[in-house]
């Protein structure tokens, strides 16, 4: 039952990520992003372009305004309107993804508290509560940070021991009970926890999915716009913000 129990336990916690991983779209840049006002300003610490500011279809580099085309500036005035669409979407994809996960691991930890000990519920409610509080904050915030490998993994990381090992007391206790009543009885209990938490998950996931979707193919229109501009840097390359698909990691 030992084994069983732990299976389950690490089906219901990696539920989230499993469902995460058929919405993935992967961006990365090399720059960090901050809203001044209604402009973006993309900043890094080495290469060319260390300091790029974009709005209202003005494109500065390092304190110098770029002369466009007519071309480039259409694609720069597509890009400023798809990268001002782009944050809210990924900010609400980025809220209902970390509610699904935080949903899954509260519901585990309910589950198995120990004689109504509820501090890891309340623990993981807080981070919760802290990692919605810096989306509200900081709308770039979807944009700079990886959420999943910097905010979810290692909350499951930290916490997921906590429940496995309060879990497996559990477990064991009625083991080693020797009571067939008991045991049949957590048995069931732990398939009516992982039909409810699998039944949820997989409804806000699929509810999810159109949406990211769009967010997908907005990242890879921004891309693809960046990649039109005839414009170069004064070191000749081109302009990168951001690069998609995972050929580029």
């Amino acid at each position: 039952m030992q084994r069983r129990l732990l299976a389950v336990l690490l089906a219901l916690s990696i539920a989230p990520m499993a469902q995460a991983e058929d919405l993935e779209c992967r961006m990365h840049s090399d720059y960090h992003l901050q809203m001044h006002g209604q402009a973006f300003v993309f900043t890094r610490d080495d290469g060319p372009a260390r300091r790029i500011v974009l709005g209202a279809g003005h494109l500065y580099v390092d304190g110098r305004e770029m002369k466009l085309s007519a071309d480039d500036q259409q694609r720069v005035n597509q890009y400023e309107g798809e990268l001002r669409r782009l944050l809210p979407e990924a900010r609400q994809v980025a809220i209902e993804g970390t509610d699904i996960a935080f949903t899954a691991l509260t519901e585990v930890a309910r589950g198995f508290a120990a004689n109504g000990d509820s501090s890891t519920v309340r623990e993981l409610e807080q981070a919760h509560r802290r990692l919605r509080a810096q989306l509200d904050r900081d709308s770039a915030f979807v944009f700079n940070g990886d959420i999943d490998a910097e905010v979810i993994r290692p909350v499951i990381t930290e916490f997921v021991p906590e429940i496995t090992g309060a879990a497996v007391k559990t477990a064991l206790s009625i083991a080693f009970s020797g009571d067939a009543e008991k045991t049949k009885a957590f048995e069931a209990r732990m398939d009516r926890m992982g039909k409810d938490i699998d039944d949820k998950v997989k409804v806000r996931a699929e509810a999810l999915k159109p949406l990211a979707h769009s967010l997908c193919q907005r990242t890879q229109r921004l891309d693809a716009i960046e990649g039109g501009l005839t414009m170069r840097l004064s070191d000749g390359s081109p302009l990168d913000l951001l690069q998609t698909g995972r050929e580029n990691f």
